[in-house]
């Protein structure tokens, strides 16, 4: 093998590579845009929880009262 056919060859190693990385780049962007939607569907059912919570203790809170526990 002669110098150009070895750096022929780690050019196309070089850009086989590269082509991997942004393949894998491209796949983790896909899946950090899923967990980041998966949070905010996750900050929204935390959000209404918190709220439907707050109520049934409050609710509770004024039975309790009524019959004087």
């Amino acid at each position: 093998m002669d110098i150009i056919d070895i750096l022929d060859n780690k050019v196309e190693d070089t850009l086989k590579d590269n082509k991997e990385l942004k393949y894998k780049l491209n796949s983790l962007e896909i899946k950090i845009k899923d967990y980041e939607d998966n949070i905010q569907v996750l900050k929204e059912k935390n959000e209404f929880y918190k709220t439907e919570l707050k109520s049934v203790l409050e609710e509770l809170d004024k039975v309790v009262k009524d019959i004087d526990i």
